[in-house]
């Protein structure tokens, strides 16, 4: 264990810093799953690459963290979902939940929750999905 101390505090942090980023600026739409595979080959494969002196499959898989981050982030904030519902629909009284979304592709890096909004115009109540992987807004007749 004592071995492997130093890339588990890494890897540590750096999971720590995602969960950080995912919760607060996204609100949990963030797919984290090739992210935390990565993590867990790093503390793996760490003592055992670079005591062998294998200096280029450290790296690369270092290399690979970065497109696995860049993938998995959303293409709107939280904040900029509601502040796009707010400039294209002028709702008050603005709530929103997370919702899961039905995934059937294979595709590591698609949205598996969204963020439905629901608010009044006038005396009408609209329902908006927002998925913030692709920044589609659809009207939803969801019965949440």
């Amino acid at each position: 264990m004592k071995y492997y101390l130093t890339e588990i505090i890494i890897s540590l942090l750096l999971f720590f810093v995602m969960m950080y980023v995912d919760q607060t600026v996204y609100r949990n739409v963030m797919p984290l799953n090739v992210i935390m595979m990565l993590l867990v080959l790093h503390v793996i494969f760490f003592k055992y690459l670079l005591t062998e002196k294998r200096i280029l499959p450290y790296i690369v898989l270092l290399i690979l963290l970065v497109p696995a981050v860049y993938f998995s982030l959303p293409a709107l904030t939280y904040d900029e979902a509601e502040q796009k519902i707010h400039n294209s629909y002028d709702l008050e009284e603005l709530e929103s939940i997370l919702v899961p979304l039905e995934n059937d592709s294979w595709n590591p890096f698609t949205a598996t929750s969204a963020h439905l909004f629901t608010g009044k115009s006038g005396s009408e109540e609209i329902t908006l999905l927002v998925n913030t992987m692709t920044g589609e807004i659809l009207p939803s007749t969801l019965p949440y």
